[in-house]
């Protein structure tokens, strides 16, 4: 996946944790489907060479390793124990727990930090997970419309998809800033940084208007005061 040149926003944290662990997890299911129904047909057979319907069924045996890693993720974003999923493995809970743990530690990093940072700064670097995880408004209706194709249903996808809280949402945003600072010999990216605030002030508003909360509009004025001054630093402007 190489698509620098999209700005990712922060779409991605009116989602919960849980809902975008559920649309990787059916992006994947659905490219494990898609592949495999590649090789139904028996039309071109007698042009395979030896051996290459092995390799295709190796391959397919390989996505549904990541298939079953993103199944995992997603029950740990839904509070599922490791003892619980080691069960379903047919392994013991420390297995699960040590086989897994580096996957669920990278999920949470790169939903905060969306590029291989150990690649250079170049029109094009790598997401670190599957595009749904960083723009599920369009991957919800892509694959709405896909499941529709095969005879599923309108919104078979998003209309399963759990809401999250006003309160929650903020909270993502806070923690995003938060993990901004996390390494003190890196600056944090102004951009995104500003992204960020905006949108803080945006949930305020929300908050201080649907919740009736005088101290959040408080907040969300100096939330805008500080993108402001964010604005300027990046134009480079007084």
């Amino acid at each position: 996946m190489t698509d620098e040149d999209r700005d990712l926003g922060t779409e991605r944290y009116a989602y919960s944790r849980k809902a975008l662990g559920r649309l990787v997890l059916s992006y994947e299911m659905r490219e494990l489907a898609d592949r495999a129904a590649v090789g139904v047909p028996t039309g071109d057979d007698h042009l395979a060479l030896p051996g290459e319907e092995v390799r295709a069924a190796l391959d397919l045996v390989d996505q549904s390793q990541e298939v079953l890693t993103r199944a995992v993720l997603f029950e740990r974003t839904k509070g599922t124990s490791w003892e619980t999923i080691a069960e379903k493995l047919g392994i013991r809970r420390q297995s699960a727990e040590a086989r897994y743990r580096e996957a669920e530690q990278a999920w949470e990093d790169a939903l905060h930090d969306p590029y291989d940072r150990e690649e250079p700064r170049s029109r094009h670097r790598s997401l670190r997970l599957h595009e749904a995880a960083y723009a599920p408004i369009g991957a919800g209706q892509d694959l709405d419309e896909w499941a529709q194709q095969q005879g599923q249903g309108t919104h078979a996808v998003t209309g399963g998809l759990p809401t999250l809280p006003l309160q929650e949402e903020l909270g993502q945003v806070l923690d995003g800033l938060s993990y901004l600072d996390r390494d003190r010999h890196k600056p944090p990216d102004p951009a995104v940084r500003l992204q960020l605030t905006e949108r803080k002030a945006v949930l305020l508003d929300r908050i201080a208007h649907e919740e009736d909360r005088p101290e959040a509009a408080l907040q969300a004025e100096e939330a805008r005061a500080l993108a402001a001054q964010i604005r300027s630093e990046i134009e480079g402007t007084p």
